[in-house]
């Protein structure tokens, strides 16, 4: 079995960039590479119809969806949250 082809947009790669410790994240977006049928914490359409998916890793939220004709997973953003 290969891995998936997991492709990181430009902004959530300087999000991931700008981190102090980005270990979290890095082993999740390694975790879809290797097991690309991993779901997030949280699941909605787009207009489009894609599932896009919120994976919550600490204090970040990782938005990304599957994209199987193109055989990745494309990460589209790396949101820092804070919880009330």
């Amino acid at each position: 079995m290969t891995d998936t082809l997991v492709y990181v947009h430009q902004h959530a790669a300087d999000q991931l960039r700008s981190l102090a410790r980005p270990d979290a994240i890095v082993d999740f977006i390694n975790q879809l590479q290797s097991r690309p049928g991993t779901v997030g914490d949280h699941r909605q359409p787009d207009p489009r119809g894609r599932m896009v998916e919120v994976k919550i890793l600490g204090r970040h939220a990782v938005i990304f969806f599957s994209d199987p004709f193109a055989g990745m997973i494309k990460i589209l953003d790396i949101c820092h949250i804070e919880t009330p």
